[in-house]
């Protein structure tokens, strides 16, 4: 803090402070702490509280539906009785029943047929067209037979068998909320923290996450083999002119989006893409070429092409600063390349080689574009496709963030692992 002040002053030193903690706290220190207090909680979607609630929500339901087929039913029934007053016994005898419908003539009590006497033969109607079956009728077929027939009693069996059942309903709505109130008391005196969301992890997810975190060594390790003799040759180069050649061919093709990356790859790699056309042209394939982003290998290769970068330059600015002549007084006294660069060069950058396996590491694990957009459903997840349908798809927060800890948890353990088996300190991988 002295140093600051001397240097910067009082003011400016002010404000790198706050930003600094602006930073550490807002943008860390808060997203971790809320993080870790939901993964401590608990939220059990099968106990019998969750289940209670869904069972009152369907008799919910189900009772405001016999509530409305109730009231449709007693409109029914003022509606028959306002076509036929007084006559029940009128609708019993052959009124027809159901809706009035606007134009039909309701017979007078003078106009009724004789129930005795048969009514006189009428002259036969003329033949109407049959109505359309693109556009049935929705009103009751009236005098079309007594299986269309709706009398007064009818309905009120009807309404005497839905208020029945309404009761049982509500008796069953009764009990099931004094039992939900009896589970939400329960749940308000449990404890409110856990390692539940920890424990209970499911068999296929903890060995999703196994998987992944042995699928980034691999990423790790193939992305130092293929950085560590181009930052080598690329540390020989003399001149300024070389080193920058180097420089620009490897950081031209990043600078394009991540997501344009991993969908050429894709491309090059899909069933009818690049790869399989240029293999069919040489004949070495058939029509139907074999598809190649559906195994692990496609992710490893897109994942250490995605992230070389952050394996090669921490090994340039290692070799970088490597003493030439150690390298020819190790060939001098007869040393072959492979102790050459086990000997003295490795040992030199071992600083360049964590820091590079610590990036590549954190980042390889923890990807989503690379697993979720090359051949998705086609290889085995990896556990950031787990956490994010968690988060996003599952709507389970608390598991999310159990899951997301985990992982970083593992990373953690592997930096200092690290850090163990080069005999490095933070202060050596910052230098």
């Amino acid at each position: 803090m002295t140093t600051l002040l001397r240097t910067y002053g009082g003011p400016l030193t002010t404000l790198i402070v706050a930003l600094v903690v602006l930073w550490i706290g807002g943008m860390i220190a808060a997203p971790l702490l809320t993080m870790a207090e939901r993964s401590l909680v608990h939220v059990d979607r099968g106990d019998e509280l969750t289940r209670t609630n869904t069972a009152v929500n369907r008799l919910s339901r189900d009772i405001a539906t016999m509530d409305y087929d109730l009231a449709a039913h007693e409109r029914e029934q003022a509606d028959l009785r306002a076509a036929s007053p007084g006559a029940a016994s009128g609708a019993e005898a052959g009124g027809g029943g159901g809706f009035l419908v606007p134009g039909m003539s309701v017979p007078s009590a003078g106009n009724r047929p004789n129930p005795v006497e048969p009514p006189s033969p009428s002259p036969s109607p003329s033949p109407s067209p049959s109505p359309s079956p693109s556009a049935p009728s929705l009103l009751p077929s009236f005098g079309a037979g007594p299986a269309a027939e709706r009398t007064s009693d009818t309905i009120a069996r009807e309404i005497a068998d839905l208020q029945t059942r309404r009761a049982a309903a509500q008796a069953e709505m009764a009990s099931l909320k004094e039992r939900q109130a009896e589970l939400v008391e329960a749940k308000a005196n449990a404890p409110r923290y856990s390692f539940k969301n920890y424990s209970t992890i499911s068999p296929l997810h903890l060995t999703i996450f196994v998987k992944t975190i042995f699928y980034a060594a691999l990423v790790t390790l193939i992305a130092f083999v293929v950085c560590y003799p181009v930052a080598y040759f690329a540390s020989n180069l003399k001149g300024a002119l070389g080193a920058g050649v180097i420089l620009l061919l490897l950081v031209v093709p990043y600078s394009i989006n991540e997501l344009l990356r991993v969908y050429a790859w894709v491309m090059i790699l899909a069933r009818e893409g690049v790869l399989n056309s240029a293999l069919q042209a040489v004949g070495l394939v058939g029509s139907d070429g074999p598809q190649w982003a559906a195994s692990n290998n496609a992710v490893f290769l897109v994942s250490a092409y995605t992230f070389v970068l952050f394996m090669m330059f921490p090994l340039m600015n290692a070799l970088g600063t490597l003493d030439r002549s150690q390298v020819e007084a190790a060939r001098d006294l007869g040393a072959s390349v492979w102790r050459v660069h086990y000997r003295v060069v490795m040992p030199h950058a071992k600083p360049g080689i964590a820091m590079g396996a610590i990036l590549v590491f954190m980042l390889s694990a923890g990807v989503i574009t690379v697993p979720e957009l090359l051949g998705r459903g086609l290889h085995p997840d990896w556990f950031s496709q787990v956490i994010y349908r968690r988060f996003f798809e599952s709507g389970n927060w608390n598991q999310g963030s159990a899951y997301s800890l985990m992982l970083l948890f593992s990373c953690i353990v592997f930096i200092l692992m690290v850090l163990s088996l080069f005999r490095v300190s933070i202060r050596e991988i910052a230098k």
